[in-house]
């Protein structure tokens, strides 16, 4: 999956427009990054990389970039 294909992804999680975000968006900055959010980026990954998510790995994001480096 390219970066692209993750933003649209996490756009797509939070109920975003394409082009909102960008590796560098802060996570605590951006208003949808809820916990309902973050169930369904779970719920996502689980479906789209067939790996689990902890919730500690979760809380460890700070960035969509760090989002996309833990979808390599």
């Amino acid at each position: 999956m390219t970066l692209e294909e993750k933003i649209s992804l996490l756009e797509n999680v939070m109920e975003l427009d394409e082009g909102e975000l960008d590796v560098d968006a802060q996570l605590d900055d951006i208003e949808e990054w809820d916990s309902f959010a973050k169930l369904s980026l779970m719920v996502a990954i689980k479906k789209s990389y067939k790996k689990a998510i902890t919730v500690e790995e979760l809380r460890s994001f700070q960035t969509i970039g760090d989002i996309c480096d833990y979808l390599d």
